[in-house]
């Protein structure tokens, strides 16, 4: 306060430092004008090309500045310069080079909202630490132990809240299911009243995600941040009660992903501070959410147009099924064998990934393609670059899961990045592809096959993940 004072009084002090911020400004205005900077529009002021993109499809905001500008471009998103590398070299390039020559940063709104202390904040040796304890339940072994946990839900979900109904419609019954998954597998939260609660909650955060980050009264970001208070107020009395519970013997550290994040310690003994556990909470419940909602729901519209990809859905079903004994489970070593039922799910993803993209920031000035990307800058690759161009699928708007054959044999790598790639591929991916997979076999098992009430409607990507507009209604045919 006293610094401040004097500066206050003192015009000579003022002018100077008001001088050296001018000249600061002018001299990195200079600086960036020397350079060679892909082309490109930078928008607005402030908002840059935000809005465009948000009131666009992203293959038509990618593809209408990929004809003009090339496959390198500079844009302004979500209130920072951007560079967006596109096609299978640039997003090669950006996802192997992650703390060489980019690292992560994601939007600002993104980042305040789903945390900086979450595995998505960390960089270098803390991004590995999370990672490390993450894989306590979302890898491979760990996964084999959910799988009876999860069938057994989405069975009892499916005959409480499908069977028999005749018609119903999709989206919310998976929104629905999908949280509840999470929430009780990770978290122990299975009263249905606080899941709802947390269910709203999440849906207000998931919107501030890619806006402005403008924290006025009333805006989209400022609703976001009260939403996210509100679950991390929940969240912290869960996990008081868990602590209490492991302190008595009444949980064990390695029965879900809270005790998991409360008992973790790294190579130098340190535990998670709440803070960190709270991040991690509310990056994984988006990350689950939106990765399996989406290609779930959409994987259904999509076989509707498709009779004959249904039908050999059904088959490889049915085909587990008849290898099972009365009231055998599905198990680990059957998801391998849904070889079929995955490549339709793959090819759901190329057609309509969950994301924009992979955000990273420039660790120094980048040379590429014959360009600069200026130090500090964010730089962006997008699955909407690929997924669906002609150069890298044939036949881009056909919906063909044999292009995943033999493990995609003929996908060309850095072509199909619905989850990343790289150091910073997502955490919950294989969750996700078990849930998706556990829900495909108890549909089948259960209905013979189903019509949708609107085959014409229309799928929105506004925001992303794309959904049905409607939420898709379909009419149940039971398997007799």
């Amino acid at each position: 306060m006293d610094t401040f004072v004097q500066l206050e009084s003192s015009p000579v002090l003022l002018s100077l430092a008001l001088t050296l911020i001018l000249l600061f400004i002018f001299c990195s205005k200079q600086y960036r004008s020397s350079l060679k900077l892909p082309p490109g529009n930078m928008g607005f002021p402030l908002i840059g090309e935000t809005i465009a993109l948000a009131s666009q499809t992203p293959d038509k905001f990618f593809g209408d500045r990929m004809k003009k500008f090339g496959k390198v471009f500079k844009t302004s998103l979500i209130g920072h310069p951007t560079i967006v590398l596109c096609g299978s070299s640039g997003n090669r390039f950006l996802l192997s080079n992650e703390e060489k020559l980019v690292r992560m940063f994601p939007p600002n709104s993104t980042s305040k909202l789903l945390g900086q202390d979450s595995v998505l904040g960390k960089i270098g040796e803390e991004h590995r630490i999370v990672r490390t304890a993450l894989a306590r339940c979302l890898g491979p072994q760990a996964l084999q132990n959910y799988v009876s946990k999860m069938s057994s839900e989405i069975q009892r979900h499916i005959n409480q809240k499908w069977k028999g109904k005749g018609e119903v419609k999709m989206l919310p019954l998976i929104r629905s299911l999908v949280f509840s998954i999470a929430t009780s597998l990770f978290f122990g939260i299975t009263d249905e009243q606080q899941q709802e609660r947390l269910h709203h909650l999440l849906e207000t955060v998931v919107t501030g995600l890619l806006c402005i980050p403008l924290d006025f009264p009333g805006t989209t970001f400022r609703k976001a941040l009260h939403a996210r208070s509100k679950l991390d107020e929940i969240m912290s009395s869960v996990i008081e009660r868990r602590r209490n519970d492991l302190r008595l013997g009444a949980a064990s550290s390695d029965q879900d992903l809270l005790s998991v994040l409360l008992t973790f310690k790294d190579e130098r003994g340190n535990p998670f501070a709440d803070k960190e556990i709270l991040d991690n909470f509310s990056f994984l419940l988006h990350a689950l959410y939106d990765t399996t909602i989406s290609p779930l729901t959409l994987v259904f519209k999509l076989v509707s147009s498709n009779p004959e990809c249904y039908e050999n859905i059904a088959q490889e079903q049915l085909e587990i099924l008849r290898n099972k004994k009365d009231g055998e489970d599905i198990s680990w070593a059957d998801l391998k064998d849904m070889k079929y039922t995955w490549q339709a799910v793959q090819e759901t993803l190329r057609m309509f990934p969950p994301v924009y993209g992979n955000f990273r920031k420039a660790l120094t000035d980048i040379h590429y393609d014959g360009y600069t990307i200026p130090k500090g800058w964010r730089i962006l690759c997008s699955p909407y670059t690929t997924h669906s161009k002609e150069e890298y699928f044939d036949d881009p708007e056909e919906f063909r899961p044999s292009r995943f054959e033999e493990q995609g044999r003929d996908v060309a790598p850095y072509t199909f990045i619905p989850f990343g790639g790289g150091l910073r591929i997502c955490p919950g991916r294989e969750f996700a592809k078990m849930e998706i997979l556990v829900f495909m076999h108890h549909f089948v098992k259960v209905f013979s096959s189903f019509i949708p009430v609107d085959p014409n409607e229309k799928i929105s990507t506004d925001p992303l993940p794309s959904i049905p507009v409607n939420g898709f209604s379909i009419n149940l045919v039971p398997r007799s």
